[in-house]
């Protein structure tokens, strides 16, 4: 597994990338876990840190392969597929204030692409399940947490991010749920070599231009949702395939942003595979990442 994210899913690692296992019943898999906190899925942080990386960044680095442990994972160019965290309800206000990032959710509502792709589930919809709230809707990925927190996930001085105490027991939880999500969408593909690339970023450029550049030539909130849609037309395709798009991606968010611009959101279609993203016979045949 594969994921890029923002702060929410920062308590493994405050940024940059970790590499661990992670248990999920009797079920073992490896997260390689591209953390971009302060940025995004696109924006890197404009400050004078270390690692101003966004999240594609950062895994854009990762995928080339010098870390041993990803070149083993990566080795036979696997077909990777692409899950969404819903970016809807993401945050405990929104129960109280309404959508948060209404823009961005939006934005992916405009794609049927990126619809297909998403949770059907948010965090909200776990952190009613740690709680035991009353729900309307139940989806089986997020009952299958045992997790209970009678305060839920998200304190009271900051309810943008998991309290710090449970907040790695929170990360997992949404990684095994995303990760159920995916063995009901794609079958036994992840348990033949298949990588799964999580999208968990992004929605916190919310408020940025979108249909016209800002003075520094930038429509971060088009790019985010440009960036989302083209990984997802790539879903089934070598993560080779991937590697090279994130690169491209990075290269595009340099300059100015009228490539993104030019964008239809809506245009944006799934791209066939050259081997229809299967694991070929003679591939050697690898553990899930």
């Amino acid at each position: 597994m594969l994921v890029l994210s923002d702060s929410l899913l920062s308590a493994h690692k405050r940024m940059g990338m970790r590499l661990r296992s992670l248990q999920d019943g009797s079920a073992s898999f490896r997260v390689c876990h591209c953390v971009a906190s302060g940025c995004s899925l696109m924006t890197p942080w404009d400050g004078r840190k270390k690692i101003p990386q966004s999240a594609i960044g950062i895994a854009a680095h990762v995928l080339e392969g010098r870390n041993r442990e990803m070149q083993r994972l990566l080795a036979g160019d696997p077909a990777a597929r692409v899950v969404l965290v819903n970016s809807a309800g993401s945050v405990a206000r929104c129960r109280q204030l309404g959508e948060q990032y209404p823009q961005f959710v939006a934005g992916r509502k405009r794609s049927r692409l990126m619809c297909r792709l998403e949770t059907p589930w948010t965090v909200c919809d776990l952190e009613d399940v740690v709680q035991q709230r009353p729900r309307k809707k139940r989806f089986a990925e997020v009952e299958a947490c045992n997790l209970r927190i009678k305060d839920g996930l998200y304190g009271e001085d900051d309810d943008e991010h998991f309290r710090p105490e449970i907040a790695k027991q929170a990360e997992n939880e949404v990684l095994k749920a995303v990760r159920r999500t995916a063995l009901d969408r794609y079958g036994d593909c992840l348990k033949k070599g298949e990588i799964l690339i999580v999208i968990a970023a992004g929605w916190n450029v919310g408020d940025a231009n979108y249909s016209s550049l800002d003075c520094d030539g930038k429509a971060l909130l088009r790019a985010e949702l440009v960036a989302n849609a083209e990984l997802c037309a790539l879903n089934g395709h070598p993560i080779s395939a991937f590697r090279d798009k994130m690169q491209e991606l990075v290269r595009r968010n340099r300059g100015s942003h009228q490539s993104f611009l030019r964008r239809s959101i809506l245009k944006i279609r799934p791209v066939r595979p050259k081997k229809c993203g299967l694991v070929g016979p003679k591939r050697r045949r690898l553990r899930a990442l």
